[in-house]
Parts: C-alpha cells; sequence; structure tokens
C-alpha cells in the first residue's frame, strides 16, 4: 500500500489554512543553526590506552619474575662438595665455619645456629655433639651423637638428612626437633611436613603433630602430640610384642577402643608394618575413620596377607605434604 504524502513531513507540499496559520505562528521558535561556529572535535578517550599499558606492564612484570625464579631456584638448591657452611653464634671457642668430617660440639650453656648450605637452618642446643658427614648439591647428612637439634628447611624431599647410629631421618620438606642420648634412644618431633625415618631396613613416615621414638635397633609407631597417655601406653606394648612374634589381643581391644580421629595415622602404620593385625579389632576402627563405606570382606583379607593395593586404597586418602615443599617459600628468602 502507497501512503500519501502529508504536508506535515513535508513542507514544500500544500496545506489547508488552518495548518499554514500554526506553522507560521510557530516558525520563530524553529532552531536555526549557527554557521559561524567552529565546534571542538571530541577527543578520543585514553581509558582503553591507559588499560592496554598497564596489562602490558603487569604481563612484563610477570614474565621477569618467572625467568627471575627459573634461573634463582637451581642457584639456590646448588651447593659446591664438601663446602663449608657459617655458624652464627656469639661463643668464642665454637668455630664460625663447619666442615665436613668436623664435630662441633657445645657445652651446657652454649648454642649455635648452622645455615644448612641455602636450604634452611639448624639449631644447635647445649650439650651436643654433631658431625657433618657429607654436603653436596641434592645431598647433605649429618651425623647426631648426642644431643638435640632442631632443623627447618627449604628443599625437595631427601636433600637433608640426620643419621644416629644405624637410623636414618630423611627430611622430606619439613621442620623437626630431634633429641638422641649417649644410649642411642631417641625421639623426633615433626612440626611441620613429614620425615622418613629409617632404621635396619625399616621405613617409618611421620607427619606434623607426630613424635616418633627411636633406639639403635628399630622405629616405634608414630603417635598424635594429643595421644591420651593410655593410648600411647597400648600402642608401645602392642608394637613391642608383636616386633618379638607374640600377639596381644587384650591389647589390641584396648588400642582400638581408645582411638580417636586425631590416632588415624598411627593406626594405618601399625596394620600396614604388621598385616595380621588386620583380623583384629584395630581394623573395623580404623575403617570408620575413612571416607565412604566399610570395605569389604576381600579388603580385609587382602590386606591380612600382606596386599600392597588393599594398603594403598587407604593410604591414598591420607594428605601428602612432602610434596608441597615449596609452599614454604618464605624460608627461601631467608
Amino acid at each position: 500500500m502507497t501512503e500519501k504524502p502529508d504536508p506535515l513531513w513535508d513542507p514544500d507540499l500544500p496545506c489547508d489554512p488552518d495548518l499554514e496559520r500554526l506553522a507560521s505562528a510557530l516558525g520563530a521558535y524553529r532552531h536555526v543553526p549557527k554557521t559561524d561556529v567552529i565546534w571542538p572535535k571530541p577527543r578520543p578517550s585514553r581509558v582503553g590506552g591507559r588499560r592496554r599499558r598497564v596489562v602490558f606492564a603487569v604481563a612484563a612484570t610477570l614474565a621477569a619474575c618467572a625467568i627471575g625464579i627459573a634461573t634463582w631456584l637451581p642457584w639456590r638448591l646448588q651447593w659446591s662438595d664438601q663446602r663449608q657452611w657459617a655458624v652464627e653464634t656469639d661463643v668464642r671457642t665454637l668455630p664460625q665455619t663447619w666442615a665436613v668430617g668436623q664435630t662441633l660440639a657445645t657445652a651446657a650453656n652454649q648454642s649455635a645456629t648452622i645455615r644448612v648450605a641455602r636450604i634452611g637452618r639448624m639449631e644447635i642446643l647445649p650439650g651436643t655433639r654433631v658431625t657433618l658427614s657429607d654436603t653436596r648439591t641434592g645431598h647433605h647428612r649429618l651425623d647426631l651423637l648426642e644431643g638435640r637439634v632442631r632443623a627447618r628447611i627449604w628443599a625437595p624431599p631427601g636433600y637433608f638428612g640426620i643419621a644416629a647410629g644405624a637410623s636414618e631421618t630423611v627430611d622430606l620438606g619439613c621442620e623437626f626437633d630431634m633429641i638422641r642420648d649417649a644410649r642411642g634412644e631417641g625421639t623426633i618431633h615433626v612440626t611441620s611436613g613429614w620425615i622418613m625415618h629409617r632404621v635396619n631396613g625399616q621405613e617409618t613416615l611421620v607427619p606434623a603433630g607426630s613424635t616418633l621414638d627411636f633406639n639403635e635397633q628399630r622405629s616405634g609407631i608414630p603417635l598424635a602430640t594429643s595421644a591420651t597417655v593410655g593410648f600411647r601406653r597400648a600402642v608401645e606394648r602392642l608394637d613391642l610384642a608383636m616386633s618379638e612374634g607374640n600377639r596381644a589381643s587384650d591389647i589390641e581391644a584396648v588400642v582400638a577402643q581408645t582411638a580417636i580421629a586425631s590416632d588415624r595415622f598411627t593406626l594405618l602404620t601399625l596394620l600396614t608394618r604388621y598385616p595380621a593385625l588386620a583380623s583384629g579389632p584395630i581394623y573395623p576402627r580404623l575403617a570408620t575413620m575413612f571416607d565412604g563405606p566399610v570395605p569389604d570382606p576381600n579388603h580385609r583379607k587382602a590386606w591380612r596377607h600382606g596386599s600392597v593395593h588393599a594398603m594403598n586404597l587407604w593410604w591414598e586418602q591420607i594428605p601428602r605434604p612432602p610434596k608441597a615443599w615449596w609452599l614454604n617459600w618464605r624460608d627461601a628468602l631467608g
């Protein structure tokens, strides 16, 4: 359909007298643009440009940091073979550096702080004798003869270790306190991360918040620092009985009955070291501490026969802090 021309929209068309009179009256108010005014051109917005410059600056900074870390981290972990360690102490009779093969001994009123290559620090407390056995990139080892040391290490697992006679405590990226007496008996308290204790082919993991007793022949079972006295004594008695080949059902019952959620790692270590315990009350008690349904009888039977696969089903539910040593990045700045 073709629309009819309308003088309202086209002033050149003829219109009726009323419309013509109205247009003439309103004509004085129509807008007539001025031709002698030069309007400034709008300036382009600078917000987009500023934002781009900020993004580019941030990207450049991050790239520079990544390059710096990539070159600085390997340097931090490297250490020349047999290079001496620095000793920080106010005691004049103690050396200022520590060499491989040298024994550092503190008197009852003396202490010192050692720079462990570039990967950490270690306090040598009063009444301690400790020897620097070896030091090189990726391998730093001491021998604690007697006394107490406290180490805080920033390095990948296995870089640092302390021998105590036939046993060795290997750092997995953590902080720990270690004591050894003249008879070779000692205790390790882990406050951050994990350690691995080795003696006569036996390996025991110890997580943060736990203690481990050891002697020249063997290590005990890790116990949470919050463990009750009754639970602690029952575990020690059960560990000793099982190591001698004696089954103690009454002690197993006490361990299962007194265990709480924070004792989960202790029960897991007991069952792993002595798979035969899976036939007793400790297995079902530990099962209630893990997420998910109670395992079927086949899992329990496999555990009792020493199946590594069956054990890993529960071990894999334990957090693995040793792989997160780099989270303590502030230590690297010390």
